[in-house]
């Protein structure tokens, strides 16, 4: 056993505050950052050495010099402030001062201006909007008004002390101080236009003035402090001073960067180069120091600091050399550790906590995996129990799974592989209760997941392995009632994960993958929770935890199925899951504090359930939870209302209805407008087309071209309390249907190939607490119609259409007439072509009469030449003189005659070119083309000249020739195109 005590010490030391550090890994430009602003809208504004960084809780917009005589004149940034009509003045380091104008997007420059100083130091706006410059040439006043810059220096006899500006403040008086590099500060007189200076600098001290910075207060204190210098109070009224130097109790270091702001408790912040950060109390002139620890996780990042800032909710920036920025946001870690000293609570650090356990006498128990068991007594006691060999009155495992208390006061604990110990206060020993073979009055099993000692002093196990022993303790005696007893009232499944004995004294178990049992003590038997088909996890899940809130409503915790609300009463069943807001669907433990809210752990993360309102509400690690793994029905409500949670990581000990929330609606903004995956920016153009007058942060009114098919709108919500936990819905009046939810890692919509008309876009954002509020935004969008929708296309292609109507009746006229003409002229040329068809008819009927004429006469001659040799040569004669006759009658100078002016008519004057084009033939020549270009053959044409088929081939070589044709041409093809 061993024991520690620890007590509680109260003090008024600043607790260990946890920062967020922001680098350049996240996006910021540069890690060395010289001065921080949030301007109206509320977006949080860095200067770095390379460049200016707006940051809205996600993303980084960084502005740089380039040849752009819209951009920044410097990238090293030294000061920053707004001015009342929202303009950002941004000093820098060797380049002059640029004013930014965020509706315009764009930067004016003044790096030109002769008698401004090129390093400017400081930037700081009066109440009536005149804007101070400190630079290395003195102070420069500019007045909007006039658009004018005016410059005072040593020279200019007014008094200023330095050409070394680094401050300059108003009080709440109104007067104006002058912080330069020499030893006294000055009142600046605006009215006599002279500065009178305060010496307020004692002893022989040595100090440096470099950086030099002014606080006022509202008890007329002016706080002054610079490098290697100390910290100044000085009395407006009356004068006094008191200074604060390095030493026990006071500043941790004389370096000091010159920042200071006063925090809402009054305290005031000091920056310093290797100490941190300073915080003094005025109240009791005590000094309190953050910096930075190597062993502890989110400590300050760095003590080198260049600035401090505190936001409107309070929230503290810190810029840093070489380490980004520092995030302190109070609201963040709302989970603090106030019941247990710091020794106890950081005792279970990186410990897995599984059972927890207040007994009757306010003990408080713990359980752990494999570290043993401990008790806190009085919230300042820690007594912790370990396994001892040789031991057998000591704990029998270290694993502790389960804890409850029995009638007779003594602590019921179940371990896994050591089964079940009895704790008695009075001897302050354990008994051990471990399985025996062939002893079935003996535990049933080693692993002892869970406990419960209902109101009739009954103790159930729930075992792996073996289901549920009752344990009785006046005997020792162990019955088993598990699935594989010989009870006729038993538990089916040998795993059982979770008890519970609700208003009616029914025992409900939860088993591992077969659902629940509950045990009707009045009627006697085992019942089965049956929800289908709602729900088959009451047949088939695996029950993590049982819990019935102050309505008898019984809530069940499962793995993989979310968290159930069971109604005994109508046996009514209702589920919840992610999408109702929980933080992980395996639900580990349940309670329920004292407003009747409901709290759930989960494996990833804690739930708050409003039954009122229906919401659940989610928290993390990030909210100072110890881990977002939470164990199985390790969660408990003390007597005193507060919860203890275990998880795999320790424990979490905190009052449930202390737990601030975030009542803030953050403002909502539209922060970039894509269009076909192009940036648009103010003045921008596409084509001929400008989208934006202003920065998409001020346009109301946006109109798109039909030919911009895609286009995206980002916003953000400017929630830098836990960004990450805010939610958004957006919608495209006019096109969607419902609201779309989306994830803040998703902040933008896209639409594409919308049809013309007016839409209306609108954004909301809830808080980080999932608080939702009147932050509407809205973007109404006109999508132009196509060109050809357009009412002066439509007029034109009214026009068009008529004349296309006009022309069309025309051209019908015109088609009708032409079709008429074709139409004669087609059966004139029929008629011709029939008229021509009976010609050459004719001509082949006479030609073929010819020929067949011929071969009669031909018979006739020869019949007769043969009669003339045998016959008297007085007949002889006479048949001499007919065969004569028949030879004249068989040249075709007679056919001929009657054929050629019809040949020449009917193919188109053909004898008449072929003389013409050829007057070397001869009339055979012509007799041999007309009678081929008729498609007679060599056969026909030798009857019909009287001539041999070998003359006629003869006949038709030498043509060939005279027309000068190739081998491989066509003598009738040449003839029928001629």
């Amino acid at each position: 056993m061993w024991i520690l005590v620890c007590f509680a010490i109260y003090s008024s030391a600043l607790p260990a505050l946890e920062f967020q550090q922001i680098t350049k890994e996240d996006g910021l430009s540069h890690n060395n950052v010289e001065c921080i602003l949030q301007d109206r809208n509320g977006f949080m504004w860095f200067g770095t050495r390379n460049g200016l960084c707006r940051f809205d809780g996600y993303d980084f917009k960084i502005y740089l010099k380039n040849s752009d005589p819209g951009s920044i004149s410097g990238n090293r940034i030294l000061s920053m402030a707004e001015d009342q009509d929202g303009n950002i003045w941004i000093g820098t380091y060797q380049n002059g001062v640029s004013k930014f104008d965020a509706r315009t997007n764009t930067f004016e420059r003044y790096d030109s201006i002769g008698n401004i100083g090129n390093q400017v130091y400081s930037v700081s706006v009066l109440s009536d909007n005149t804007v101070c410059l400190g630079t290395n040439y003195g102070l420069t006043l500019y007045y909007p008004e006039q658009d004018s810059f005016y410059t005072y220096t040593p020279n200019t006899g007014q008094g200023l002390n330095s050409f070394m500006v680094s401050d300059v403040i108003e009080t709440t008086e109104g007067e104006v101080y002058v912080a330069t590099w020499e030893a006294d500060i000055q009142r600046f007189n605006r009215e006599s236009n002279r500065f009178e200076s305060i010496a307020y600098q004692q002893g022989n001290r040595a100090v440096s003035n470099y950086r030099k910075r002014l606080l006022d207060d509202e008890n007329g204190n002016l706080w002054i402090a610079a490098n290697i210098h100390g910290l100044f109070k000085y009395n407006i009224q009356s004068g006094d001073v008191k200074f604060y130097f390095e030493g026990d109790n006071e500043l941790n270091t004389d370096v000091l960067n010159g920042d200071m702001v006063r925090a809402p408790d009054g305290k005031i912040w000091l920056a310093t180069d290797g100490g941190g950060i300073n915080v003094f109390n005025p109240e009791n002139e005590t000094f309190d120091y953050l910096t930075h620890d190597g062993l502890r996780e989110n400590s300050l990042p760095s003590n080198n600091i260049y600035t401090l800032f505190i936001d409107r909710s309070n929230r503290f920036w810190i810029g840093t050399f070489k380490s980004g920025v520092a995030l302190y946001d109070p609201q963040q870690h709302r989970f603090k550790n106030s019941q247990l000293p710091d020794n106890i609570f950081s005792f279970f650090k990186d410990k897995s906590v599984l059972s927890v356990f207040e007994d009757s006498r306010e003990n408080i128990w713990i359980g752990t995996d494999g570290y043993g068991l401990h008790k806190i007594t009085d919230f300042n006691k820690l007594t912790s129990y370990y396994t001892e060999e040789n031991n057998k009155n000591s704990i029998s495992s270290n694993v502790i799974t389960s804890i409850t208390e029995d009638a007779e006061g003594k602590i019921l604990i179940g371990t896994y592989t050591g089964g079940l110990c009895v704790y008695d206060p009075a001897s302050d020993k354990f008994t051990r209760h471990l399985p025996e073979s062939n002893n079935n009055q003996k535990i049933h099993s080693d692993n002892v997941w869970t406990l419960l000692s209902d109101s009739e002093g009954n103790n159930w196990l729930g075992l792996l392995g073996n289901g549920v022993d009752l344990y009785y303790p006046k005997t020792n005696v162990f019955k088993n009632v598990g699935p594989y007893s010989n009870e006729l009232i038993k538990v089916g499944h040998p795993n059982v994960m979770a008890l519970l004995e609700d208003a009616d004294g029914d025992i409900w178990f939860g088993t591992e993958g077969d659902g629940i049992y509950i045990y009707d003590k009045q009627a006697g038997k085992m019942l089965r929770l049956d929800t289908q088909p709602k729900s088959t996890v009451c047949r088939e899940g695996v029950i993590k935890d049982f819990y019935q809130d102050g309505n008898g409503e019984i809530w069940i915790a499962t793995e993989g199925s979310g968290l159930f609300k069971y109604n005994k009463a109508d046996k009514s069943i209702k589920q919840y899951t992610t999408e109702d807001g929980l933080p992980g669907m395996i639900t580990m433990g349940i309670q329920e504090d004292r407003t009747g809210n409901i709290w759930v752990s989960t494996y990833d993360g804690l739930a708050r359930y409003d039954k009122k309102n229906n919401v659940f509400t989610a928290f993390y690690s990030y909210d100072g939870l110890t881990s977002n793994e939470f164990n199985a029905e390790a969660f408990i409500k003390l007597n005193n209302g507060y919860f203890i949670l275990g998880s795999v990581a320790g424990i979490d000990v905190f009052d449930p209805v202390s737990i601030s929330f975030n009542q803030n609606i953050p403002p909502l903004f539209f922060t970039k407008l894509t269009i076909l995956n192009q940036e648009i920016t103010p003045n921008q153009t596409s084509g001929k087309k400008r989208y934006l007058e202003e920065d998409i942060l001020y346009t109301k009114e946006l109109t798109l071209n039909y030919s911009d098919k895609i286009f995206a709108i980002e916003f953000v919500a400017l929630n830098y309390t836990q960004p990450q936990k805010c939610q958004y819905k957006y919608m495209l009046e006019g096109f969607d249907n419902d609201w779309i939810f989306t994830s803040p890692n998703r902040r933008f919509a896209t639409y594409s190939n919308l049809h013309e008309g007016f839409y209306t876009f609108k954004v909301q954002a809830s808080n980080n607490d999932g608080r939702w509020g009147n932050n509407q935004i809205e973007l109404k969008i006109r999508v132009l119609p196509p060109f050809w929708k357009t009412s002066w296309f439509i007029a034109l292609a009214l026009v068009l259409v008529l004349g296309i109507l006009f022309a069309a009746y025309r051209y019908r006229v015109n088609l009708l007439k032409n079709r008429f003409l074709q139409e004669k002229a087609s059966k004139e040329k029929q008629i011709i072509e029939l008229e021509k068809q009976n010609v050459e008819k004719e001509l082949e009927k006479l030609t073929y009469y010819s020929v067949y004429r011929k071969r009669i006469l031909v018979n006739y001659k020869i019949r007769l030449q043969s009669l003339s040799l045998k016959a008297k040569e007085s007949v002889k004669r006479g048949l001499e003189v007919v065969i004569g006759e028949i030879d004249k009658e068989l040249t075709d100078d007679k056919d001929w005659k009657y054929l050629e002016p019809r040949l020449d008519n009917l193919y188109n004057d053909f004898i008449t070119k072929l003389r013409e084009r050829h007057p070397d033939l001869t009339l055979t020549d012509i007799k041999v083309a007309s009678y081929v270009r008729m498609n007679l053959t060599s056969k026909d044409i030798s009857e019909f000249m009287n001539k041999t088929i070998r003359a006629v081939e003869n006949d038709r070589y030498r043509l060939r020739k005279k027309l000068k044709l190739d081998s491989n041409e066509s003598l009738q093809t040449y003839l029928l195109n001629l």
